[in-house]
């Protein structure tokens, strides 16, 4: 009762690598995946989140040892972070503090990065607004700390839905409130600076807005197993 899924991951080994959780008051936990690796029926309990309903469970991430992770929040703020420095610890854990949140800012994305040179975060508003932001612009910081501006919020922008990983040769789809499905690509949107609003991706019909937004994938990267 009164519970929703979060993230679907598909899986084919679970003898490395972690998941990362996050929450929407900036609570991150690492996991170590062969902890999930004998199912029950009725589940089994990845984080014991607060009994008064007070925190959710927004992203879930499956990270390397030693990859960096970016937290992004709906008011513009980003934190970037070695996600060693979260301990590996057990499902009956709540988990550690990610980011300090500003009064009335929630997380909204966890987004694992690459360090690839030329590696770009995307970020999409509610009002259909977008920036892509060079990487190295987010400067690398101890976890708990209050982070960066993201994304220049305003009346004009709406709040921030998500950020990903994008580069030049990808496409990205946004679903609205209203059910229609667009579809933008990344080779005409150039690099900006974060303290930006960015600019208009997609035009909404009134009262639509921005509600997630995906990476389509593609064939070079599933090769990889990205």
């Amino acid at each position: 009762r009164d519970e929703e899924i979060a993230n679907v991951r598909a899986v084919k080994n679970f003898e490395d690598d972690y998941l990362m959780f996050a929450t929407k008051l900036g609570i991150v936990k690492r996991l170590p995946l062969k902890d999930l690796a004998k199912p029950r029926i009725t589940g089994v309990r990845v984080m014991n989140l607060p009994v008064d309903g007070s925190d959710v469970t927004i992203s879930v991430r499956r990270i390397k040892e030693g990859q960096e992770v970016l937290l992004t929040t709906k008011k513009g703020k980003a934190i970037r972070f070695k996600s060693d420095a979260v301990r590996s610890m057990g499902r009956a854990s709540y988990g550690v503090r990610g980011i300090d949140l500003a009064s009335g800012d929630e997380v909204v994305s966890l987004v694992p990065v690459s360090k690839d040179k030329g590696a770009t975060i995307l970020t999409i508003t509610e009002k259909g607004y977008g920036k892509r932001s060079a990487l190295e612009d987010y400067r690398k910081t101890s976890r708990g700390g209050k982070g960066v501006i993201n994304l220049k919020v305003t009346a004009k922008t709406g709040s921030i839905v998500k950020s990903l990983p994008v580069d030049s040769e990808d496409s990205v789809i946004l679903t609205t409130t209203k059910g229609m499905i667009l579809r933008t690509s990344m080779k005409a949107m150039r690099v900006m600076g974060r303290a930006t609003q960015g600019v208009r991706i997609v035009k909404l019909k009134e009262r639509d807005r921005v509600v997630d937004s995906v990476r389509v994938p593609r064939a070079d990267k599933i090769e990889k197993g990205e």
